[in-house]
């Protein structure tokens, strides 16, 4: 645990990671994490005698609020209404359904702090939020960006592709020097905000480029797959043939940018050349955006 701002402590079990906030009229509460547990609870008692007044979820993901159960059950519980939709369904007993919930943006201020909430659109998940404190400049947006690392597999197994990279963009009109990621033991800044966004459209670059090089047509042509095999597991080996010319496109230019990313790069690539199979449009973001690798 230490203070990252006016009243803003971080904690930490190395792995995940996320913020308590206190103010002059209680505790407000980010994330309660299962890893950490009663631990969460211990370490707002080192800081504070004030009782948790208000706990908030970034989204509905059962490890990072899967301890909310041990916060007072009289703190209100605030999320975006995708979230409150999503665990109205599961019936979860360690997550709370929350009391408070909203569309696009809601304003939590508890005394001397102040918490803007803003949900982007579907990104990570439905109803993944940013948590921005303007006084103190700090940014919070969890499973996407990653300080220092490569991003999860499967591009933090994100739900929308696209609405990931656009929400990357959007985190960047916020005036911030402070980022918390949700995970690993440090917070980051807006670098790492900006190298994320850099990150993502190169993949999309290169996905773009290596499926134009060699379409699927062209693939059973050479490989004759399509007679031995049939189609549909032919296609399978098309995505793993593109995957890794997209891998061998990007790690050069990447390894020494994000660590791990030897360990995901791969799902990366698969991830988007998928993305752009589905969903994605014909450009996602233009290539002149800040960050772009062009």
């Amino acid at each position: 645990m230490k203070q990252i701002g006016d009243g803003v402590y971080f904690v930490s079990d190395t792995a995940y990671a996320t913020i308590f906030v206190v103010s002059d009229k209680g505790v407000i509460v980010v994330d309660p994490l299962p890893t950490l547990g009663k631990a969460y609870l211990q370490a707002i008692a080192e800081v504070t005698t004030l009782p948790v007044t208000h706990i908030i979820y970034s989204h509905d993901h059962l490890d990072h609020i899967g301890a909310a159960k041990l916060f007072p059950a009289s703190a209100h519980i605030i999320a975006q209404a995708e979230t409150r939709r999503s665990l109205e369904m599961l019936h979860d007993p360690r997550r709370p359904v929350p009391d408070i919930s909203f569309d696009q943006t809601y304003l939590l201020e508890l005394g001397n702090q102040q918490i803007e909430l803003f949900y982007p659109g579907p990104n990570h998940t439905p109803g993944n939020i940013f948590l921005y404190l303007p006084r103190q400049k700090i940014l919070m947006w969890v499973d996407v960006v990653y300080p220092g690392y490569a991003p999860y597999p499967k591009l933090s197994v994100s739900t929308d592709i696209a609405g990931t990279m656009a929400a990357n963009k959007k985190a960047l009109d916020y005036d911030f020097d402070i980022f918390v990621g949700g995970h690993v033991d440090h917070i980051g800044n807006r670098k790492d905000v900006e190298t994320s966004l850099a990150f993502l459209i190169a993949v999309e670059e290169s996905a773009r480029q290596v499926l134009v090089e060699k379409t699927f047509p062209d693939y059973l042509k050479a490989t004759g797959l399509a007679t031995t095999e049939g189609i549909w597991f032919a296609h399978d080996d098309y995505e793993k043939d593109r995957t890794n010319a997209c891998y061998a496109q990007l790690f050069p230019a990447w390894e020494k940018r994000l660590q791990g990313l030897s360990r995901s790069l791969k799902s990366h690539c698969w991830a988007m050349l998928v993305g752009l199979a589905i969903s994605l449009p014909p450009a996602t973001i233009p290539a002149s955006l800040p960050g772009s690798s062009k």
